[in-house]
């Protein structure tokens, strides 16, 4: 297909923020520019990508197919211009390793230290998306979690390697531990139901006996957690978890149920690439360790 960087730029701002005028703000283009890039795109796909949603848009089923391919093809131009103006050159086996919230303040730090000279980068990266950003290039290694209430789908061509497992725990302001008949008649600060950590929290809190009153919807693990704090509910954690927590904050002994795998992903076809083995060990290393794990 015939389409453009600045249309695919100008499509994946639009999916993002929402609407034209705040797309061609963060673009430095004009709405009439940005509907004219749209415009062309939709041509060139030969269908919608978006469809309007009060004074905004939502992607249809092929605009979402389109995004996250958009990401990894603007990603890997960028990357090439970032190699070409020479910020690469000399760094001979440099991995770049994805991360997610609580995987970043636990495990890069420690492993950064063991891999000084190897030329270690980290990209955030939303770690339900990870096994796709590793598929499409974007990086070459990511940290990732495997459910067993809600297990990742098999992708063709990614190597999954289980470094560290961890049960799932109900988080409450220290002090007294809440009553099962507490916990029952709460609200609860939960992620999307939609979400492979959504399902998976909804399984574990069914094991302990009650279905939550889910008041709050949060994706982000740090805010649920800050929410939790301030005594607006409860939700469930891991020690993982925990290192994105503020003071204050415990996981309720007792409450286990469910959990999940911390694995590491990487491309079948470079799996065995010095480099790329040795950032995977020293992950399953630091994991193991339990370094910063609370």
């Amino acid at each position: 297909m015939n389409w453009t960087l600045v249309q695919l730029r100008a499509f994946v701002a639009v999916a993002e923020l929402g609407t034209m005028s705040a797309a061609a703000r963060a673009l430095g283009y004009t709405p009439g520019a940005v509907s004219q890039h749209m415009a062309t795109l939709r041509r060139v796909v030969g269908t919608d990508l978006l469809v309007a949603a009060g004074r905004g848009f939502t992607l249809t089923e092929a605009g979402r197919t389109l995004l996250e391919r958009a990401r990894a093809v603007i990603a890997a131009e960028e990357q090439a211009a970032e190699a070409v103006r020479g910020q690469d050159f000399g760094r001979v086996g440099a991995v770049t390793l994805g991360v997610f919230g609580s995987a970043s303040v636990v495990a890069f730090a420690a492993a950064a230290s063991r891999l000084t000279g190897s030329g270690v980068q980290a990209r955030e990266i939303d770690v339900e998306h990870m096994p796709e950003a590793v598929l499409a290039g974007r990086i070459d290694v990511g940290i990732g979690i495997d459910y067993p209430a809600a297990p990742l789908a098999p992708q063709r061509g990614l190597r999954v390697k289980r470094v560290h497992s961890e049960e799932f725990s109900v988080v409450s302001p220290a002090g007294p531990a809440p009553t099962h008949e507490e916990l029952a008649g709460s609200t609860w600060i939960l992620p999307p139901s939609r979400s492979l950590q959504g399902r998976a929290v909804r399984f574990a809190i069914a094991g302990l006996g009650f279905a939550a009153r889910e008041t709050h919807i949060i994706t982000d693990t740090s805010v649920a957690l800050a929410m939790v704090r301030s005594g607006l509910g409860y939700t469930l954690g891991t020690p993982i978890m925990m290192a994105l927590a503020p003071p204050g904050l415990q996981l309720v002994p007792g409450t286990q149920a469910g959990g999940r795998h911390i694995v590491v992903i990487s491309r079948e076809e470079q799996a065995d690439r010095p480099d790329i083995t040795a950032v995977t060990e020293v992950l399953t290393e630091v994991f193991a360790s339990g370094a910063g794990i609370r």
